[in-house]
């Protein structure tokens, strides 16, 4: 069958950097995953993401830092106060110092990220940050991923050592957690006013999300000056109301990245880093949990899912490129 003219027509546009409206994005995402439409827009955000990045990939590696039960109370998350039955964890010095050092073994680990519960101290992220700039191989980018912040609060994280933060406005804010959505983007626009480069994400994206809610929360951050965005399925979790619904498909995922990759082509970063690419940015950039007992072999498979996809080259701490080819591969005991 022939492809939609209209959807050939939007998904051209934003190919060539044009900007796309909500109502557009909503209608690309009409047609069923691997339908023509969908297929067209998974090739075409592959390429420009390819094309963006100078078929530069990179890696980042994030270490939970505190866990538990979380007041947040979110209805989709596994650590819930209300549901969760497991201890609290809060991350020994010396660990935090070791897996810095294990991360940077090769030097193609671009960025680590800290992530916390929702009641963290900041003083106590303050300083782990301090351990992991100290131990960590130098040029390494830190990132957070914490709980909403006051103003003077992101600029003590950014005094600390910390380069950027994740955070984000999810689906079903204030409705499906215990936090206030106009909180979430208070704290967005904190980090940026204080310099720090906002990571933001469109998540967790379930079966039952409506493409309009999706699109909705992808340009509440579009307009927000982030540097990227992430793009996430919710994992579903045994004892929650949401694992009724299941999981989103992979092809599904891959057709909603797509399309808010080719609707935001456009836009241009607070922040011109080199190899970043564009600015739905989880294609070309892998998140690797690290800990004690996997963490190197989520490294291993991070340089080999971005072999896989095609990128040939890998972005070291030093913002150089080294070839990704088999021999690399093996050199770093990733196959």
């Amino acid at each position: 069958m022939p492809i939609d003219a209209k959807a050939a027509d939007i998904l051209s546009r934003g190919w060539y950097k044009e900007k796309l409206e909500p109502h557009e994005c909503e209608y690309l995402l009409t047609f069923r995953e691997k339908s023509s439409e969908a297929n067209l827009a998974v090739s075409l955000a592959n390429r420009l993401v390819h094309k963006e990045c100078s078929d530069v990939g990179q890696i980042c590696a994030e270490i939970t830092t505190s866990s538990g039960p979380c007041p947040g109370n979110c209805r989709f998350c596994r650590y819930a106060e209300a549901s969760y039955m497991g201890k609290f964890f809060d991350i020994e010095d010396n660990v935090l110092a070791r897996y810095a050092e294990e991360i940077g073994g090769f030097s193609d680990v671009r960025s680590i990220r800290l992530t916390t519960c929702a009641d963290a101290d900041l003083g106590e992220l303050c300083r782990q940050i301090g351990i992991v700039r100290d131990h960590a191989k130098r040029g390494t980018r830190i990132f957070v991923n914490t709980r909403d912040l006051q103003a003077d609060e992101c600029r003590r994280l950014k005094e600390a050592g910390a380069y950027g933060a994740y955070h984000s406005c999810r689906i079903g804010e204030g409705k499906d957690t215990g936090f206030k959505p106009e909180k979430r983007l208070e704290t967005i626009s904190n980090l940026t006013a204080a310099g720090l480069q906002v990571i933001s994400g469109v998540e967790p994206i379930g079966p039952e999300h409506s493409s309009k809610e999706i699109v909705e929360a992808f340009y509440r951050i579009l307009d927000m000056r982030c540097l990227n965005a992430e793009v996430y399925a919710r994992e579903p979790v045994v004892g929650t109301e949401f694992n009724q619904y299941g999981k989103l498909s992979p092809a599904r995922l891959a057709q909603m990245k797509a399309v808010l990759t080719l609707a935001s082509s456009w836009y241009n970063p607070p922040a011109r880093i080199q190899y970043q690419g564009t600015f739905v940015s989880d294609q070309n950039c892998v998140i690797a949990q690290y800990d004690g007992k996997t963490g190197k072999e989520r490294l291993e498979a991070a340089r080999r899912r971005l072999f896989n996809n095609g990128f040939r080259r890998l972005l070291k701490t030093d913002d150089s490129a080294v070839e990704l080819n088999l021999m690399y591969l093996r050199q770093t005991g990733s196959v």
